[in-house]
């Protein structure tokens, strides 16, 4: 496919069908300018205008909002969680630091991600999604590719962590498989002491069927985002809630592309050393009854260097079914959602393209 020939129809059989995704399309083809595939219309950019720049006081004399840096060396500490749940019932996101995980071994984590992505196409194709080696891991590139008008400038490879089944991860890339299994065992207490937090603030403890709501079910992606001809016309992951409990995210250190929505603008999540974001996922928000917030968040591109990503989820079983809280509603608080099975709630999230929060607002009350 010579470049002078990217049309629509060679793109999609190219990163597609021949399941090359955009990091061959990178490699190989090396386009100048943005495929027409990938121009996002212009209400989906983030453009300069669209973001929170700077902190500090703005012209009506108000603290612009920065997404909180938590010291959580001390997980009893009540200064945290008061850190945490102011953090979770406002932006939605806050980072913490002193967690216990190594920058040696994230850097490991970050080494291992990108030896995925180097491998030859024809390995890498061997976990496409529909026909994945692994009935636990699979492969595919931007959210929805076969339902999408137009691309995300990301490939991801998925893990489902499913620790009762022996040898689960036996099929996993070997590239990658050890230090996935490791950072989910690093991830799971950080992910319950957080959760913890959050039900102890709805007076709300954890037994063993919540847990099995708010943490049921583990996975993990690894986003990888080339580098992009023309970003300002791109998006690496379009705008989306995250429809689980909670995200533990180690994002790039050097490149920062996530955001945040705050109103009508985006607000950066900036690289910190160290540092892993979390973010509340739909899932908090429901059985919450909005106390805690999901929220809308991006992924720019970025034209001179790769960007790689591990986002770990912690979420409810399939079979759960998600409601608010009966802890939230004792003093007869109207509920804000109907009840709903989580498989249902992902069938209606991955059958469609990147769309913000309509999915946790397919469920809400009237």
């Amino acid at each position: 496919m010579p470049p002078n020939r990217l049309n629509d129809v060679a793109v999609t059989d190219f990163v597609v069908n021949q399941r090359n995704g955009v990091k061959g399309l990178v490699n190989v083809i090396s386009p100048k300018t943005l495929p027409s595939r990938y121009i996002q219309l212009p209400e989906n950019r983030v453009t300069t205008e669209k973001l929170i720049i700077e902190t500090g006081k703005g012209k009506d004399g108000l603290l612009s909002p920065v997404i909180p840096v938590i010291d959580v060396s001390d997980w009893k500490n009540p200064n945290v969680a008061e850190e945490i749940c102011e953090a979770a019932a406002t932006l939605g996101f806050f980072q913490i630091v002193n967690h216990g995980v190594s920058v040696d071994e994230l850097n490991e984590l970050r080494a291992a991600g990108r030896g995925f992505f180097d491998l030859p196409a024809e390995e890498k194709k061997r976990y496409w999604k529909g026909s994945s080696v692994s009935e636990t891991a699979w492969y595919m590139t931007s959210f929805n590719p076969y339902e999408e008008a137009k691309l995300e400038w990301r490939d991801f490879i998925k893990f489902e962590f499913r620790p009762h089944l022996v040898d689960f991860a036996a099929t996993w890339p070997s590239v990658c498989r050890d230090e996935v299994v490791k950072h989910s065992h690093r991830m799971k207490p950080i992910g319950k002491n957080i959760l913890e937090i959050l039900m102890n603030n709805l007076n709300a403890s954890i037994d063993h069927s919540k847990e099995q709501i708010l943490m049921g079910t583990l996975r993990m992606n690894i986003n990888f985002y080339p580098e992009c001809p023309e970003p300002k016309l791109a998006v690496g992951t379009g705008r989306h809630s995250d429809i689980n409990t909670l995200t533990l995210l180690l994002q790039d250190d050097i490149i920062g592309s996530l955001y945040a929505r705050y109103g009508d603008k985006w607000l950066h999540v900036p690289p910190v050393r160290g540092a892993i974001v979390v973010n509340i996922g739909d899932i908090l928000q429901i059985l919450s009854n909005d106390r805690y917030k999901s929220v809308e968040h991006v992924v720019m591109a970025n034209q001179f260097l790769s960007r790689i990503s591990f986002a770990f989820y912690c979420g409810p079983n399939n079979d759960s079914a998600i409601e608010p809280l009966a802890e939230v509603l004792e003093n007869g608080e109207k509920p804000l959602y109907k009840s709903t099975v989580y498989s249902d709630y992902m069938k209606h999230f991955f059958e469609r393209p990147h769309t913000g929060k309509k999915t946790i607002e397919w469920i809400k009350l009237p």
